[in-house]
């Protein structure tokens, strides 16, 4: 796949041996493929993706500032990264977006666990991290599930920002109270031991076509 640069350069989390987590609702019989996304016949579902990444992202780092600017970071944890967050309306007979979803290879919150579909994306951007290759800006993806409309998937990497590192950093480095608030709200929390710069995971758009258009 041509695949093009991310603008920040991503790394691999030095020295930390990650396994795959999986979700406790795993889809049973799912398939996916993954799309050049070049291909002709996926634009529109890539610019609507694309279009839905864009603007979740610069909603996201305009939140991190904003409530990082006026809440400790103990007390922020619990409210932050979009939770309120409404999916862009759509017009009838048009491709909808259906879900944003953020996974990762260290999750924090249980409910962005990757499905198996998630879980080939995110194999595909680490191992072009460690291989030294050029690193995929987009993916596109169909999946298949019984009993439920195909879905397409758009998904972009995530990259760590410095102001992150105070709920993301080393987990000896964090303080008391975020220590505390991790406990409470995620006491299965993997996602520490961040360095600027760090790949992050993917943030996904999911993407249903009606039947009529497809």
């Amino acid at each position: 796949m041509k695949a093009r640069l991310c603008p920040v350069v991503l790394s691999v989390l030095a020295g930390v041996l990650v396994s795959f987590p999986v979700r406790a609702d795993e889809p049973a019989g799912q398939t996916h493929v993954f799309v050049e996304p070049t291909d002709p016949a996926v634009q529109e579902i890539r610019r609507l993706g694309e279009w839905t990444l864009d603007r979740a992202g610069v909603m996201m780092q305009s939140e991190v500032r904003r409530v990082l600017a006026n809440t400790a970071p103990a007390m922020a944890i619990g409210v932050m990264h979009l939770k309120d967050y409404k999916l862009p309306a759509f017009a009838p007979g048009q491709p909808a977006v259906t879900a944003l979803q953020r996974t990762s290879l260290q999750v924090r919150n249980p409910a962005n666990a990757p499905d198996a579909a998630d879980r080939a994306a995110l194999a595909q951007i680490k191992d072009q991290l460690e291989q030294g290759d050029p690193v995929a800006r987009i993916l596109v993806q169909k999946v298949k599930q019984p009993g439920r409309p195909d879905e397409w998937r758009v998904y972009r990497p995530m990259v760590l920002m410095n102001q992150c590192l105070v709920c993301h950093g080393p987990a000896e480095a964090l303080g008391p109270g975020v220590r505390d608030a991790l406990k409470v709200f995620y006491p299965h929390d993997t996602a520490v031991d961040y360095k600027e710069g760090d790949w992050r995971g993917l943030m996904r758009a999911t993407i249903v076509v009606p039947a009529a258009t497809k």
